[in-house]
């Protein structure tokens, strides 16, 4: 059985989130401050931990973060965390 992973920006909530088959399963947390992109807050819900879905919306957002030339700012440790595990892609941006 193959599942439905939807990766979207909800900028009226200030996140991004990831649902699978319709159901949130995780988001990061951002706003946008002075230029920066800041991240204050990662939440996988404890059903759906050790998937990988944390890492896979925190690195759709770094993404559009580098799209959109921003420095990014990874207060929350789990995006600090990708953040350092990625230096080639997301290092430069670093406010």
């Amino acid at each position: 059985m193959s599942e439905s992973v939807e990766i979207l920006d909800a900028p009226q909530q200030g996140r991004f989130e990831l649902r699978v088959d319709g159901e949130l399963v995780s988001f990061v947390d951002y706003a946008d401050i002075d230029g920066r992109r800041v991240f204050p807050h990662t939440q996988t819900f404890s059903e759906f931990g050790g998937r990988g879905y944390g890492t896979r919306v925190v690195r759709a957002a770094l993404d559009e973060a580098v799209a959109e030339g921003r420095q990014i700012v990874p207060s929350c440790p789990f995006v600090r965390a990708v953040v350092e595990q990625h230096p080639d892609a997301y290092g430069a941006l670093l406010a």
